[in-house]
């Protein structure tokens, strides 16, 4: 190897340094990433309607018009399986509520505004419905990684949700198809128990 190969193959002084605030802004933005989590951006449109003002079955028939579905409005419609909504008449009481029944993780960053996805829904579901679960949801909740994955293959598995993404957004329609399926099936489970 000749000098002028040689001096081309030795790192440049200052090289270091320049690595080291690459790699710390490299950090800074993938902390600032992570920071936003994987939420749902808001919906951009207005409802004619404000959800919180209407009855339950009032909310079901408001439900069928939402191109999308908030977080909020995902979480009202589940707790409507356990009982009348009106316990839970705001987004951090039904927030708690799902949280004391672990339905729900702190570290998922749920927000009112957001748009609900059909993994976060699916998990909720097969939380607050009692769903036996599969071996990968035993795992899965052991870890955290692919909690809400695994609730999706099994509430499409079950027939209760269609096949998606577990990131995919929820409409209206998808998500009163899925509480009809999700009432049908534990009606048909409790006819069935002696």
């Amino acid at each position: 190897m000749d000098a002028s190969t040689m001096a081309s193959v030795v790192p440049q002084r200052g090289t270091r340094r320049h690595f080291v605030r690459f790699a710390v802004a490299g950090l800074f933005v993938c902390m600032m990433v992570l920071d936003n989590g994987c939420t749902m951006p808001r919906r951009t449109f207005q409802p004619e309607q404000d959800e919180a003002s209407l009855d339950d079955v009032s909310f079901l028939h408001y439900l069928a018009t939402m191109p999308v579905v908030t977080v909020d409005e995902g979480m009202r419609a589940v707790l409507l399986l356990t009982g009348d909504s009106t316990q839970w008449p705001t987004f951090e009481k039904r927030y708690e509520e799902l949280r004391g029944r672990g339905a729900v993780k702190a570290a998922w960053r749920l927000r009112s505004g957001r748009i609900l996805d059909k993994g976060t829904l699916a998990y909720m579901l097969r939380t607050v419905c009692d769903g036996a679960p599969s071996l990968n949801e035993i795992l899965a909740s052991k870890t955290g990684l692919g909690d809400r994955r695994y609730a999706l293959k099994a509430c499409v598995d079950e027939g209760v949700l269609l096949y998606g993404l577990s990131h995919e957004p929820v409409t209206g329609g998808e998500l009163l198809s899925a509480l009809t399926k999700v009432e049908q099936h534990v009606t048909l489970q409790s006819h069935e128990m002696p």
